[in-house]
């Protein structure tokens, strides 16, 4: 029923401890309860792409800063 979780409440702190929205744990939630499993590994497949893709922005943002140090401390040189 809940996947391999015991209870709700474990697969809920899960989820939030993953980082899921609330829209996204209510969202996930029912489809397990009701036996979509497919359509809530879906859910959570979207969940994690939108980290990852969150994270490759920031690794972006990162990366020109490094460019923007490595040129001021050029200058200084």
């Amino acid at each position: 029923m809940l996947s391999g979780y015991q209870t709700e409440e474990e697969l809920i702190q899960n989820m939030v401890d993953a980082g899921c929205k609330e829209e996204t744990v209510a969202s996930v939630l029912p489809c397990f309860k009701q036996g979509q499993k497919k359509k809530g590994l879906l859910l959570l497949q979207q969940q994690r792409k939108a980290l990852l893709d969150g994270i490759h922005k920031d690794q972006s943002c990162i990366d020109y800063l490094d460019d923007v140090l490595c040129g001021i401390r050029k200058g200084d040189a």
